[in-house]
C-alpha cells in the first residue's frame, strides 16, 4: 500500500516531481538501454534525461497523481496513470531492460512487494535503478542524539510521506533478499555540509555524509 498523502498530493510536491535524478543515471555508463519504465516517474524529468543521453530508447512512466502524469506524457511515450501494485498488463511481463525506483520505495508498506513486481516486468538480463535516502545522515542523527529529536518534514529524508527507513546495510539486505545483486553502489552527498563532512573524515564518516544511496542492481 502506498502512503495516500503521495496521491493526494498538492503544490508542495511540486519540485520532488520535477526533480532529475542524474546521479542516479550515472550509474548507467557502459549499460545498454532500449526500453525504459521509471516506476512513479513524476512529471518525467528524469525520463526526458533518459532519452538524452540514450537516443532512440523508449519511456514509459507508471504514475499515481494524474497532474503529474498529464506532464509526464508531453515526454516518455507511454505513461499509465495507476497504482505499481494495482496494475499489471500481460504485455508488460519481462518487457523492460531498465525499471527505475528513484525514491520510490520508501512511500510503501511492503517496498518488497514493489521490488516483486518490477522483476515480473524486467526482461532477462536487464537492470534495476534504485534509489533510497539514508537515515543515517547527519541532518537526522545529530538532532536525534543530542536533542533526542526526530520530526517529519514537508520533505527531505523525513518527509512525511516516508513508510519505510533505511541505512546503507539495511538497503542492501533488502535487495539482496528479493534475490537481487547489487552491481554498483555509491552514495550521494547534499550540501556543503555533507561533503565538508565527508572531505574531514577522509570518508570514513561516508553513511553520515551520505543523503542517499543510489543502486544499480541485476537479478542474482
Amino acid at each position: 500500500m502506498l502512503n495516500d498523502q503521495i496521491a493526494q498530493g498538492g503544490q508542495a510536491y511540486a519540485g520532488y516531481y520535477d526533480t532529475v535524478r542524474a546521479p542516479l543515471l550515472d550509474l548507467l555508463a557502459g549499460v545498454a538501454v532500449t526500453d525504459v519504465l521509471e516506476i512513479g516517474c513524476g512529471a518525467g524529468a528524469t525520463l526526458a534525461e533518459l532519452q538524452r543521453r540514450h537516443a532512440g530508447c523508449r519511456t514509459t512512466g507508471l504514475e499515481l497523481r494524474p497532474d503529474a502524469a498529464a506532464r509526464a506524457r508531453q515526454v516518455a511515450q507511454e505513461v499509465v496513470e495507476a497504482d505499481v501494485l494495482q496494475w499489471n498488463p500481460p504485455g508488460w511481463a519481462g518487457r523492460f531492460d531498465l525499471i527505475v525506483l528513484s525514491h520510490v520505495l520508501e512511500h510503501f508498506e511492503q517496498p518488497e512487494a514493489v521490488l516483486q513486481r518490477a522483476l515480473a516486468w524486467l526482461r532477462p538480463g536487464g537492470h534495476l535503478l534504485v534509489a533510497l535516502p539514508n537515515i543515517r545522515h547527519i541532518s537526522v542523527t545529530v538532532p536525534l542524539l543530542l536533542r533526542g529529536e526526530f520530526r517529519y518534514a514537508p520533505s527531505g529524508i523525513l518527509d512525511q510521506t516516508h513508510l519505510r527507513f533505511y541505512t546503507r546495510k539495511s538497503a542492501l539486505r533488502m535487495l539482496e533478499g528479493q534475490g537481487l545483486r547489487v552491481l554498483k553502489l555509491a552514495p550521494e552527498f547534499g550540501g556543503g555540509k555533507s561533503r565538508a563532512l565527508r572531505w574531514l573524515s577522509l570518508g570514513l564518516a561516508e553513511d553520515l555524509a551520505a543523503y542517499a544511496y543510489n543502486f544499480l542492481v541485476a537479478r542474482a
